[in-house]
């Protein structure tokens, strides 16, 4: 597929109908072949059709929000607020725990990648990870590692120059599955860049990786990584990782794919409390 910057047709509220015809136009699909795409690539298009599509692009009626920055996302296109829109998209950004705090004052850059053996890696380094990984990942090394079978752990360090500006940590499980422990870096765009190498590290391996936090299981779920196993409050789910990157929306997670989550999120909340009991409707029950 084809992107290409066209401010022309940018995707906004007012501008949705003409930028949906023609990026979809631009890149050469039909309407089924994008309603295909969209519903297999991301829950949020679970039920969509090529009549409703049509109506979309004839500005009969529109998506919601989260339709509508899914599409943008899905072309790989920003999407232009309205200062309406922005508040609603303030309102959400408490879910976000995953990136929260990762903006630092220096552009730092990734120089050089080194990999260890966690027997081999030096203990000041391994300090560091481990600090890391309790202070912004909210679980330790030791947890995934008796919740996966970890039988051996490597260690990929990203450094500018003697300095450990992010890690990687992977291992096999007993019966030899590749398995990713953690990946975190300094800043969002250092995570990035870790995150792609990652995907190359596991390129053609199917994969075992984990989600504490329920934004991160949002995630992961709503771009159809299948759950393997669960263990308390870790979720372990398998992922074949050329898949994975195919996938438009994994692609832009750091990007608009991130307000596409977080929207998702929020409106699995708000379904989570319309369905929970609450004590008044107990209390009426009772009486």
């Amino acid at each position: 597929m084809t992107f290409e910057a066209q401010s022309e047709s940018p995707f906004s509220r007012d501008n949705f109908a003409q930028a949906l015809k023609y990026w979809r136009n631009f890149n050469g699909m039909s309407q089924l072949e994008l309603v295909e795409a969209l519903s297999l690539s991301h829950r949020a298009f679970q039920g969509i059709n090529q009549p409703m599509l049509s109506k979309w692009e004839h500005g009969n009626g529109q998506p919601s929000l989260m339709r509508r920055i899914g599409v943008a996302t899905f072309f790989q296109q920003s999407y232009h607020y309205s200062e309406d829109e922005r508040r609603i998209i303030q309102g959400v950004e408490k879910y976000d725990d995953f990136f929260r705090g990762f903006d630092t004052l220096y552009p730092y850059t990734i120089d050089t990648y080194e990999n260890y053996r966690w027997d081999n890696l030096p203990e000041l380094y391994r300090e560091q990870i481990v600090y890391a990984q309790e202070h912004y990942r909210f679980i330790t090394f030791q947890e995934l590692i008796d919740v996966m079978s970890i039988q051996e752990i490597n260690v990929v360090l990203a450094k500018h120059r003697d300095a450990v500006v992010g890690h990687i940590v992977h291992g096999k499980d007993i019966n030899g599955q590749n398995c990713l422990l953690s990946y975190v870096a300094l800043n969002k765009d250092l995570h990035r860049l870790v995150h792609n190498y990652a995907c190359e590290l596991f390129e053609g391996k199917t994969l075992l990786i984990t989600a504490i936090k329920p934004y991160a299981k949002t995630l992961i779920s709503d771009i159809y990584i299948p759950e393997k196993y669960q263990s308390g409050h870790i979720t372990v789910y398998e992922c074949q990782v050329d898949t994975l990157a195919a996938n438009p929306f994994f692609d832009q997670i750091h990007d608009e794919g991130r307000i596409l989550t977080l929207l998702s999120h929020h409106q699995k909340i708000q379904r989570n409390r319309r369905s929970a009991p609450t004590h008044k409707t107990d209390e009426l029950a009772l009486s």
